[in-house]
């Protein structure tokens, strides 16, 4: 223990012959004073650590912001690939509709043609040839109406069927 007046205070020998040394205030501060300075030797000072806390901060945020961009950039480039198949699906059926395809059938149309689709042959081309396909070769034309000349009572629908096919049987 030392008194206020930096005098050392004597302390009763320890059991064991030895006696315990005693520091005055000024040797304390000098010994924790060396310690210190041993202890923070090497260590950066309060101004680079936080140099060193700025600069990592900068760096998180850069990656951060990296992350964000390819992430953005990822997204763009679904939807722009989503758009761009519905304008060329929207593209497939405006020229199947222009070709006389029913609406109704449109979809089969555009699908079927796509599978036809290469490096030489383009839409339009494929779905010329599916139309060609699908249309019937032989075209029976069926006059439902009467003679204009009189003489024979004018047939119904269903006599016109009956002598196709009574024609077809010969």
């Amino acid at each position: 223990m030392v008194e206020e007046n930096n005098n050392p205070v004597v302390q009763e020998p320890t059991p064991g012959g030895q006696e315990e040394k005693t520091f005055t205030q000024a040797e304390v501060d000098s010994i924790v004073a060396r310690r210190l300075a041993k202890a923070q030797k090497g260590m950066p000072d309060e101004a680079e650590l936080a140099a060193f806390r700025t600069w990592k901060d900068s760096q998180q945020t850069e990656q951060q912001r990296m992350t964000a961009l390819t992430t953005e950039r990822d997204t763009a480039k679904t939807e722009l690939a989503a758009a761009l198949a519905k304008v060329q699906q929207y593209e497939r059926e405006k020229v199947l509709l222009a070709k006389g395809v029913n609406a109704e059938d449109v979809d089969y149309y555009v699908f079927k043609a796509a599978q036809l689709v290469t490096d030489t042959k383009t839409f339009e081309q494929a779905a010329d040839e599916i139309i060609k396909a699908r249309q019937p070769q032989n075209k029976v034309v069926v006059n439902l109406g009467g003679s204009l000349q009189g003489g024979a009572a004018p047939k119904t629908g269903n006599d016109a069927m009956n002598a196709l096919i009574r024609g077809a049987r010969k």
